[in-house]
């Protein structure tokens, strides 16, 4: 093929074009700073949404232990007084041990007489605030008050 003028003009085209097309996928191939910027303070925004709205899930969660707690020890107490001849236990502790009979231990570990805060637990096993059927376990908490056996919502 000969070689024309009209030839490299189409062919200094199709060169332009295609640099121009390169350079325009080189141009765009990442993120500018401000779209970075911008996704990370998208981000940003919603972890604070988020941790705003489960802050008060571990007040709740503590909460539920307390309860599961008490009822456990109230649980581990009678099975104490079934198997000691209708006495209950004169401490939480005693809920521990293996006594002479070869009894217990009703609890598993110390930690399950701590409440969340790492307060033993209160405990009277005269039962006065349960007529005597059950001894009295409770958790005084600043958050929630009194926690106890003798309320309604022990089983909630």
């Amino acid at each position: 093929m000969p070689f024309t003028p009209l030839s490299v003009s189409l062919e200094q085209n199709l060169m332009k074009a295609r640099n121009e097309a390169l350079r325009k996928r080189h141009v765009r191939a990442g993120f500018t700073l401000i779209e970075m910027m911008v996704v990370v303070a998208i981000i940003v925004a919603l972890a604070g949404i988020g941790i705003f709205y489960m802050a008060g899930q571990a007040d709740e969660g503590n909460k539920t232990k307390v309860r599961a707690d008490i009822k456990s020890l109230t649980q581990a107490s009678i099975a104490y007084k079934t198997q000691h001849a209708g006495a209950w236990p004169d401490s939480l502790q005693a809920l521990m041990v293996r006594d002479d009979q070869g009894y217990g231990p009703y609890i598993a570990n110390q930690e399950n007489l701590l409440d969340p805060w790492g307060r033993p637990y209160n405990y009277d096993p005269s039962g006065q605030k349960n007529n005597g059927l059950t001894p009295d376990i409770w958790c005084d908490s600043q958050q929630f008050g009194v926690i106890s056996n003798w309320t309604k919502n022990i089983g909630r």
